[in-house]
């Protein structure tokens, strides 16, 4: 038998020779193709590895298209946009310099170029040529031999090539976006999210192709979340159409461009999908390229017209350009121009014109602003509701749910707001702090575990304590818990929140609980996005709890599966919650959806939720009156715009001093739509705004009012009531808080039961309340007198005669100079009255003005009603007639009852006690120099000395001390825009604390070396010897030197040196800022033992 030879196996050649690149790009088809078939046989619950079969579709019928008419097609219509574009630009000229035209009003102008410009009207001039426009909106019945085609595009029924069924008002849609094409005009699709915005360009394009024949390129732009959502919708929707999604790394990106995106003039595609840093980054070659349709999704970027996105993609070859966004406007109308501008420029191309023309502060105006804004909009956008269309998608039940505060919630919320209403009276309040303070306390309302320190640990144990310490954690609980015990249901949460750590505390409850769960976040990857999507939704499915942030997750994600959404936390603007709802609520959802709002009564998220109302209101006054439909016939009535905005309050879960049981989980309140009438009410009462400059009102925007004290002024939050448990002196009580903090005064009821307690600071009062032994609370604004009527009427009783300084005060009535003038004339025989004239307290003399005015006034109109008792012409004569008829003790009585009326003794105290406060001897010159000193940066606010030198030897150090303390507590309320003067003070504060900061880092790095000369080094290239040179010189002056090449030049070893001579003057000075910047960030960076730096965010639970 012959022994068989083995032969070795030939390779081919060329898959040795295949470039590195080739390889990466069909590796990453091949991940797009896995991704495509694994999820899509998730969703479908079905075997990922079993046999595929063949999706059959009833009515679809693959199309075909003819290349040659297709370049006959665009020709044509190249051609019709080049006489359109011809056409309007001689319309607006002719209009512009015509002065039957400039006679109109501005916005009679505006709306009369815009009807011509988009062909509500048409042009008279080419009628008189003997020509047809090409503007003007043709119908079916006016066929011309010369017609192209383009103005006879109408759908009636789904095209077969479209694997699926158009609904009546999409094929509406579908025909809105034809009239469009056909005229040339730009539009936006606006409908309600849910609706099917995607599905109705994609028959748009696709009837554009195999009905019509024109071909592409269409440009796709969109936010990355969505790219591969707008991918997959045009494979389901029409496979006919090729279509490519750009999004690549850098590396690769070249030899994507080549092999997909060239030549330019002839891409193989249809449909470009990519995102807008796509399109920043590789600009150049998308203006090279000309675009048949630019579809711009989630138009966010584009509402500021000087945004790098909205330039670049405005300098982009276009013949059409739509916009999709389920929110045309979210803040104000600037951000709608801006849209518009990008879709018609040459119309819209002043910002401020348009701001004025729709500007209004009357409510008999915003009816006929409204109604003008809606004739512009009308041609250029559509906008259909759920609630106007046939769209089979079940209702949606909107819930207001309570919820309350915690006890340890309730102290850090306390906390936080006494903490920075502190800081913000010394600072004046600016923008950042006032945003830190919002976040604070947002994080509180959440959970108290979102707080540094908020958590007992570590070891952080996640127990019971997770749920209790939080108000909103109790609710959920109870509420999970009854969803999952109905079987039956299977009912999915969605669970929607601002806060990615308030997910995380979420994720250890699911963990908790048993609960299974997915996440999306902003740092989840598209690959995770897609899989946890289709996980969720897949009817085989354990998954429970989707966990999203309301940023990330409110765009671009299909959950029809979920059936109650819970929105955790309210987001500033209303239009993103709507977002998150239609998540589930939306095409494709067979089940009825409840949303769940948690709102926390009497915090700032109430706040919030009354601010979004009115943003709502806006967005429902400007783009959803009359709907702006093609065919407006109903227009809808401003109750009705109102009815639109409630959030619903149809349920409600009360939790006030009472333990949540499963019985308020399923009770149904009656007095929940009367709620929801009540604060539509308020929305309308309140909403006094400037559509152009849509701003709340400084009484919501107040964050500081917390359970009736406001802690932004500190004069609530000062003042303690106090309830006393046995009679005490006074000043045995204001011994007793004076432990806390410094007390101004306390002052006892008549009964020696109830006091009030003024404290220096509203930490010290704070802390009174919590360890002394009375029961207190923060007095109210009903409460801010010295003894409040209230504590006299319940000890003594109103209808009784008190003595002096204790007599309940009729209302006080204020006369005028003329009042007065007028009485002397009646009473002839009546002396002159001689009423006081109130001093002149000037702003830098630190005087309670308003105070103390207050108490002027009072005891003039006191003096004034004397004069009249006594002086007033009436009979005399009778008068004492019947006195000496009634004699002896009522006699008395109403002698008692003439005697004159005057300041109680605690005003009389209060006036003497506000009048020491001031300083009289001080002058403005004093004043500015005492300013001068604490914004110049070179001394703390504290270092009397130092200020009383710069305001010289008109003050002593005591007085300096003094003013300057009265200054910085009392300055904002006494002078008017001293919040300015404070931010100049911090900012100085920042500058000497910094140079400090410098000194001590120099210090420490000069100490750590035993020889700095020789051992100095730094953690930057450079000259080593040089460098050392030069921070030793400065560090032996003090960093105190302006010239330090003067200091360089001038050493001995230096003056005849030509390289230190040529230095020009600022390089010593600049390398010395580098060196100081990296010793300054060795000595100010944060290790533990092992050299890292320590978390100080909650761990996350690791499974």
């Amino acid at each position: 038998m012959a022994a068989t030879i083995a032969r070795r196996a030939r390779r081919r050649q060329d898959l040795n020779n295949t470039p590195a690149f080739e390889r990466d790009m069909n590796d990453m088809a091949a991940h797009d193709l896995y991704e495509q078939l694994l999820l899509s046989s998730i969703r479908n619950g079905s075997d990922p590895n079993a046999r595929a079969v063949t999706e059959v579709y009833e009515g679809y019928v693959e199309p075909n298209y003819d290349p040659v008419k297709g370049a006959s097609v665009a020709a044509s219509h190249r051609q019709v946009i080049q006489e359109i574009f011809k056409e309007r630009e001689v319309i607006i000229r002719t209009l512009r310099s015509s002065e039957e035209h400039r006679e109109l009003s501005a916005f009679d102008r505006l709306l009369r170029e815009t009807e011509f410009y988009t062909g509500v009207r048409e042009w008279k001039g080419a009628s008189a040529r003997g020509q047809r426009s090409r503007l003007y909106r043709h119908t079916s019945r006016d066929n011309e031999e010369d017609s192209t085609g383009f103005d006879m595009m109408h759908l009636t029924d789904t095209p077969s090539y479209i694997r699926g069924k158009l609904r009546p008002y999409q094929i509406e849609g579908v025909n809105w976006l034809l009239g469009l094409f056909s005229r040339g005009v730009n539009g936006i699709l606006a409908d309600e999210m849910g609706l099917g915005k995607t599905f109705q360009t994609i028959a748009t394009i696709a009837y554009l192709k195999f009905t019509v024949g024109m071909p592409g390129p269409h440009l796709v732009v969109c936010p990355k979340s969505v790219m591969g959502n707008w991918y997959r919708e045009f494979k389901h929707w029409c496979p006919g159409l090729s279509v490519y999604k750009f999004h690549v790394s850098s590396d690769l990106r070249p030899s994507i461009i080549k092999a997909h995106l060239h030549p330019t003039d002839r891409i193989k595609y249809d449909v470009i999908v990519t995102t807008f840093e796509m399109v920043l980054d590789e600009l150049n070659l998308f203006k090279r390229i000309a675009w048949q349709y630019l579809i711009v999704d989630e138009a966010h970027k584009l509402k500021n017209e000087e945004g790098r996105a909205h330039t670049a993609l405005d300098s982009l070859q276009t013949s059409h350009r739509l916009i999709i966004t389920g929110t045309p406007l979210q803040n104000n109308l600037k951000e709608l121009w801006a849209l518009l501008h990008f879709l018609a420029p040459r119309l819209f191309n002043d910002s401020e014109s348009f701001d004025t023309w729709f500007d209004t502060t009357s409510g008999q105006q915003d009816t006929n602003v409204m109604s003008n804004l809606h004739k512009i909009l009308a041609p250029l956008m559509i906008r259909r509701l759920k609630a106007d269309v046939s769209t089979g998608i079940p209702a949606k039940k909107e819930i207001y749910v309570s919820c309350q505060l915690s006890k340890k919630q309730r102290e850090w919320y306390m906390n936080v707001l006494a903490k920075d209403a502190e800081v913000l009276n010394k600072a004046g309040g600016s923008v950042a702090s006032l945003t830190n303070v919002m976040m604070g306390l947002r994080k509180v309302i959440n959970h108290p575990y979102l707080m540094e320190g908020g958590e007992e640990g570590p070891p952080f144990v996640t127990d019971e304590k997770l749920v209790r310490t939080s108000g909103k954690m109790i609710i959920l609980d109870k509420l999970l818990h009854r969803l999952r015990a109905d079987v039956q249901g299977k009912h999915k949460v969605l669970i929607f929140s601002q806060f990615t750590s308030m997910l995380n505390i979420l994720e250890d409850y699911c963990n908790m609980r048993g609960f299974m769960y997915c996440r999306i976040d902003g740092n989840t990857s598209g690959y995770e996005r897609d899989s946890q999507m289709a996980s969720f939704n897949s009817p085989t499915s354990d998954y429970f709890i989707f966990l999203l942030s309301t940023r990330a997750g409110g765009l671009g994600i299909n959950l029809q599966a979920a059936n109650h959404v819970i929105l955790y936390d309210s987001d500033w603007n209303p239009q993103m919650d709507l977002q998150a709802q239609d998540r589930a609520h939306r095409i494709g959802q067979k089940r009825s959806v409840r949303v769940y709002r948690f709102v926390t009564d009497g915090t700032l998220e109430e706040k919030m939720y009354r601010r979004a109302l009115k943003k709502l209101y806006l967005d429902a006054v400007v783009v959803q009156q009359g709907r702006l439909q093609s065919k407006a016939t109903n227009q809808a009535s401003k109750e009705e715009l109102l009815s639109m905005i409630k959030f619903g309050a149809e349920e409600i879960f009360k939790t006030r001093h009472e333990d949540i049981t499963e019985a308020d989980i399923d009770r149904l309140l009656d007095d929940g739509e009367t709620i929801s009438n009540q604060l539509t009410n308020e929305a309308k009462q309140q909403v006094q705004m400037s559509l152009a400059s849509f701003q709340l009102g400084a009484e919501e925007a107040n964050i500081y009012d917390f359970e009736g004290v406001s802690y932004k002024t500190g004069a609530e939050s000062r003042i303690l009531h106090v309830k006393l448990n046995s009679p005490v002196s006074q000043a045995e009580l204001q011994a007793q808080c004076s432990q806390y903090g410094e007390v101004i005064k306390a002052v006892l009821h008549p009964n020696l039961k109830e006091a009030l307690v003024y404290f220096r600071s509203t930490r010290g009062a704070m802390e009174a309340k919590a360890k002394l032994p009375y029961e207190s609370s923060f007095a109210s604004r009903d409460s801010q007198t010295v003894v409040s009527n209230d504590m006299i009427a319940q000890c003594i009783g109103v209808g009784e005669k008190l003595g002096r300084g204790h007599r309940v005060r009729e209302p006080v009535q204020f006369f005028s100079e003329a009042d007065v003038e007028s009485m002397q004339k009646k009473a002839t025989k009546a002396p002159p009255l001689k009423l006081p004239r109130l001093p002149k307290f000037h702003p830098y003399q630190l005087y309670n003005a308003k105070r103390l005015t207050e108490l002027h006034n009072t005891e003039v109109a006191l003096m004034v009603r004397n004069w009249k008792r006594k002086y007033e012409e009436k009979s005399d004569v009778q008068k004492g007639k019947a006195n000496n008829e009634e004699g002896g003790v009522d006699g008395a009585d109403d002698k008692a009852e003439d005697e004159d009326e005057l300041l109680t003794e605690v005003e009389q105290e209060e006036r003497e006690r506000l009048l020491t406060e001031g300083f009289p001897t001080w002058t403005f010159y004093e004043y500015r120099s005492v300013v001068s000193a604490l914004t110049s940066g070179k001394m703390d606010s504290t270092d009397y000395t130092a200020i009383a030198a710069v305001v010289g030897g008109t003050k002593t150090v005591g007085e300096v001390r003094d003013y300057v303390v009265a200054l910085l507590e009392r300055g904002e309320q006494c002078i008017k825009k001293f919040a300015l003067v404070e931010e100049r003070i911090k900012k100085a504060k920042m500058r000497r604390e910094a140079r400090e900061n410098v000194f001590k880092a120099a210090k420490w790095k000069v100490e750590t070396c035993e020889h700095p000369e020789k051992e100095l080094t730094f953690k930057t290239r450079g000259n080593v010897a040089l460098d050392r040179e030069i921070f030793l010189m400065a560090y032996e002056a003090g960093f105190k030197a302006d010239n330090k090449s003067e200091l360089v030049r001038g050493r001995p070893q230096h003056i005849f040196n030509v390289w230190y001579q040529s230095r020009p003057d600022d390089f010593f000075r600049k390398r010395l800022h580098t060196l100081m910047k990296s010793v300054q960030r060795e000595w100010e960076k944060p290790a533990d033992d092992n050299g890292t730096i320590p978390s100080k965010s909650r761990r996350r639970l690791e499974i």
